[in-house]
């Protein structure tokens, strides 16, 4: 009896599939001996006294991924992402060959205030350069899990944690940064580094100048990235003015390495910061709290790639309460664009309710033709796909 063509063509993607699966395995056999080359070459580093990134090396890296990418008919796009990647984890891979306090410091003794997201990140940072590290936080038991997943101090108290450090990193939420800086500036020693990174930065400048005017150096920036990069390579941090002195600017570059820095005052940056973070932010609440009240698992049903991606958006800025309504409440200049987004939404509803066609594809053009003046318009669809597509990945881990 002859086959049909659904028996052939299912037996034909099953034996594909399988196809894909052994490759899958070969790369992942592949990356794992990569890896233990460049543990190799991390240990290597460490006898000789060598810095663990090397940006000559990892260019080097990027540019044989393009230039195979080429000859393979690769996206060089695609290529760049992996070749990213495969750094970052080498980078990874060769700090965890370095006992703490082995390497040539980055800063000698770093106090870490806030075991938050960004907390744990800036004490795994400075801890992969070789400085010695204590964290602290108003949760202690936060601060305990912290250094021992890390292998780093825990202080009891914030005046506990920064007594004889260097640099002192502010990881709290953006409203309680005055007072942690009134509380731990009688216990700084002259010339401490003190950073604070939250992301609202004109109510923090009072409390940043005076401990400036005591004699502390300071600098606020904001690092554009989450919790989970494993280093500052082609990453994006905002450095804020605090105010005429520089000693702090220069010392916070320096221990930025090779992350891409912009300068920036304080009223422009919280400018700035209302329309990409609060905006967003406050939009991705209300279409949670709206899609909230209402069936999950019959939602889900029917959802497409364009709820699922904003789904996922809503899901990540939603965990993290305090941070959104800080950036939201704190940030005066939200409240312009806040009144601007609520006009806009009384102007569209209204044109939604007279079901005026023709005007709400009017309007629609419209904003179409602002956004085209961006260059990368164009490529926003195949950009959705590619995003869509990778959140589905995630969804289904």
């Amino acid at each position: 009896m002859v086959e049909s063509w659904w028996k052939v063509a299912e037996r034909t993607l099953k034996e594909l599939r399988l196809g894909i699966r052994a490759i899958d395995s070969e790369l992942v056999r592949l990356l794992g001996k990569r890896l233990r080359l460049v543990r190799k070459i991390g240990k290597l580093k460490h006898e000789l006294n060598m810095p663990i990134i090397d940006p000559a090396t990892e260019k080097a890296v990027i540019d044989n991924f393009l230039t195979s990418a080429s000859e393979a008919r690769i996206d060089k796009g695609f290529a760049k992402q992996i070749g990213n990647l495969i750094i970052e984890a080498s980078v990874e891979a060769q700090t965890s060959t370095r006992p703490m306090g082995s390497a040539e410091p980055l800063v000698a003794k770093v106090a870490v205030i806030g075991a938050g997201g960004m907390g744990s990140w800036f004490a795994r940072f400075f801890r992969s350069k070789g400085s010695h590290v204590t964290v602290s936080d108003r949760d202690q038991r936060r601060a305990r899990l912290l250094a021992s997943k890390i292998h780093v101090k825990w202080a009891s108290s914030n005046v506990e944690a920064v007594l004889g450090s260097d640099t002192v990193i502010l990881a709290t939420p953006a409203n309680v940064v005055s007072n942690v800086v009134s509380e731990i500036l009688p216990a700084l020693k002259e010339n401490v580094l003190l950073v604070d990174i939250s992301a609202v930065k004109s109510p923090v400048m009072p409390a940043l100048r005076l401990a400036e005017k005591r004699g502390v150096q300071v600098a606020s920036i904001h690092p554009m990235f989450g919790p989970l990069v494993s280093g500052l390579r082609e990453k994006n941090v905002v450095v804020v003015r605090t105010g005429g002195r520089k000693r702090g600017f220069n010392r916070v570059k320096h221990m930025l390495e090779s992350a891409r820095i912009l300068f920036t005052d304080p009223e422009v940056h919280d400018r700035q910061t209302a329309l990409t973070l609060a905006l967003p932010h406050f939009l991705n609440m209300a279409f949670a709290m709206t899609v909230s009240r209402r069936s999950n698992a019959e939602i889900r049903k029917f959802a497409g790639r364009t709820f699922n991606l904003q789904m996922l958006l809503a899901e990540a800025v939603a965990s993290e309460p305090e941070t959104i309504a800080d950036i939201q409440i704190m940030n005066k200049k939200f409240r312009a664009i806040l009144r601007d987004l609520q006009r806009n939404i009384r102007l569209l509803a209204k044109t939604v309710n007279k079901q005026d066609r023709p005007e709400l594809i009017a309007q629609y053009q419209q904003i179409r033709q602002r956004l085209s003046s961006n260059p990368e318009f164009a490529l926003a669809g195949e950009a959705l796909e590619k995003a869509c597509e990778a959140s589905s990945t995630i969804s289904k881990r």
